[in-house]
């Protein structure tokens, strides 16, 4: 099965690079309307093409709407220059990501507790459950599913849900800081009331782009 991650850093990479030649040989003049009709165009040329892996097929799709609904204020550039910029932060051999490991989710307990935070690891969440946080953020894992998604060497083998409630684009970047991508699924309904989940998956490769941190 393709890597997603492998494949969308791949493409922005390739969009970004063929831009800069485009501007380099004067075939686009180097100004921000001028560059975003370039990847405009060129995300629906490689559509057409079919160049990419298909699982990249969603989110080009997605750009090419964009594209077409917001024309130069699509933004194009600046969101594959962000991707590229948060995937090449993250520590890797050669192509892949190394493994996500056990030490860093337990690294990011520790930071988002000394940061205010509740941390609930200990209950299985196999149910819809309400937890009471008395307005403080919270972090909720379900203690049944981070056993089996841990393996004996400690790297994370299976997708690993996160129930968040509270800032979560500090916990993004709190989680990028230490190597881990957030892949969200849901900013507020979930199994747990009140909150929203997040998926760490092993080698930090979803199945959709991460939530990206601030740089």
């Amino acid at each position: 099965m393709a890597n997603f991650y492998q494949e969308v850093f791949k493409l922005v990479s390739d969009g970004l690079q063929e831009l800069t030649e485009s501007v380099q040989s004067g075939k686009t003049p180097k100004n921000p309307v001028s560059e975003t009709h370039f990847l405009n165009a060129w995300v629906t040329k490689v559509i057409k093409q079919q160049r990419y892996h298909h699982c990249t097929a969603k989110t080009l799709l997605a750009w090419q709407q964009q594209a077409r609904s917001m024309g130069k204020h699509a933004q194009l550039k600046q969101q594959f220059e962000h991707i590229q910029q948060t995937f090449a932060g993250i520590p890797r051999e050669g192509d892949e990501a190394l493994p996500t490991t056990a030490a860093q989710v337990q690294s990011l307990y520790e930071k988002l507790e000394q940061s205010g935070w509740l941390i609930t690891t200990e209950y299985e969440v196999n149910r819809k459950v309400t937890h009471h946080t008395d307005g403080q953020a919270s972090l909720v894992v379900c203690a049944k599913q981070y056993q089996e998604a841990i393996s004996e060497q400690g790297e994370v083998v299976k997708p690993l849900s996160l129930y968040v409630r509270g800032d979560a684009p500090f916990l993004i970047d709190m989680a990028y800081e230490l190597g881990l991508l957030m892949y969200k699924v849901t900013d507020y309904k979930s199994k747990v009331k009140y909150h929203g989940e997040y998926i760490v998956y092993p080698h930090n490769g979803g199945p959709h782009l991460p939530e990206l941190p601030k740089f």
